[in-house]
């Protein structure tokens, strides 16, 4: 469904994604996982066309990278429902308008089809009740709400989630989240979910793609990403994720070092200036290889799987208490 081979992009002097590579199959989730700078913005717009890759290819459905026409622009627009951070949603419109405007847009359904669609998006969404409301009116929980059923209404093969949880509160990213599970469970659609925040991914990814510096680190299916070996970042970020247990305390590991821009990496690994696990000079003259751990999961790392297994003794350690 989504094909990114090769892909780099540049804006002027600024490198923002560095030979990129992966790819998702319809009915999956892939979470895009990274902080700030990673280059997430960047994968989101080449998926959507707002840009193009500067070299490499991107295919979503049946279009690639490439100029589009207004008539295939239009087609790529119906194969996309794009949930944002920030809600998007007019001001001056109902709920009701507003998921109203995005059916109409999506070019799928007949006039007489367009209240019983905006009806059934919001009954899936559970927002049924807020339909004349203006987003003004409403909770952060629902705009996210709001913005969901317009992304789903024009029922869209490709579902993007960018940050969608970020801005709200623990207990309501927790219902939006079971609420994209179940909503991506009934129709088998297609979800690429991007996000800063590795708690999110366990409990909604089939397959994780962890970036660092506009380059992908580790890729692979959830359950071994979140098992040894670990790539040293990945590492990192688990270190960070609240374990829930009062008997365990986890081991966490705190990032040091400088953080240079993506276009200032000009030769070997773009976490070698913090990684806790450096080598020495290898990784900071040489390109680190891409090592395949099992043929649907990959890091980008100098240290060789079975020495990372060996070193990942224990990342969660007892607790004083515990002991």
């Amino acid at each position: 469904m989504i094909t990114f081979h090769n892909v780099s992009k540049r804006y002027g002097e600024r490198l923002a994604l560095d030979s990129v590579s992966w790819r998702m199959d319809e009915g999956d989730c892939v979470v895009i996982l990274g902080h700030s700078g990673a280059g997430k913005t960047t994968i989101l717009k080449l998926i959507t066309h707002e840009a193009q890759p500067t070299s490499g290819g991107v295919i979503v459905g049946t279009f690639r990278s490439g100029r589009l026409s207004r008539a295939q622009r239009a087609l790529l627009r119906r194969t996309l429902g794009i949930i944002y951070e920030d809600f998007r949603l007019l001001t001056d419109r109902t709920v009701f308008e507003n998921v109203a405007l995005a059916v109409r847009i999506s070019g799928v359904f007949r006039n007489d089809e367009v209240i019983p669609r905006v009806l059934y998006a919001l009954e899936e969404v559970g927002l049924q009740h807020k339909q004349t409301s203006l987003p003004g009116e409403l909770s952060a929980g629902e705009k996210q709400r709001a913005a969901i059923a317009r992304a789903l209404a024009g029922d869209p093969d490709v579902i993007v989630a960018d940050e969608p949880v970020s801005a709200l509160d623990v207990s309501v990213q927790a219902a939006i989240i079971n609420l994209l599970n179940e909503i991506q469970a009934a129709r088998g659609a297609t979800l690429v979910f991007i996000s800063h925040d590795l708690a999110v991914v366990r409990y909604l990814a089939d397959t994780v793609a962890v970036m660092y510096l506009g380059t992908i680190a580790e890729f692979g299916p959830v359950e071994r990403v979140f098992a040894p070996p670990y790539h040293p970042y990945t590492e990192a970020l688990l270190s960070a994720v609240p374990v829930p247990d009062p008997d365990h305390a986890v081991a966490r590991i705190l990032l040091e070092g400088p953080v240079p821009r993506a276009d200032e990496v000009e030769r070997g690994c773009p976490f070698a200036t913090r990684c806790p696990r450096r080598l020495g000079a290898i990784c900071d003259d040489t390109p680190p290889p891409v090592q395949q751990l099992a043929a649907d999961h990959r890091i980008a790392c100098h240290i060789g799987g079975e020495e990372l297994r060996r070193l990942q003794t224990s990342l969660v350690e007892p607790s004083a208490a515990g002991r």
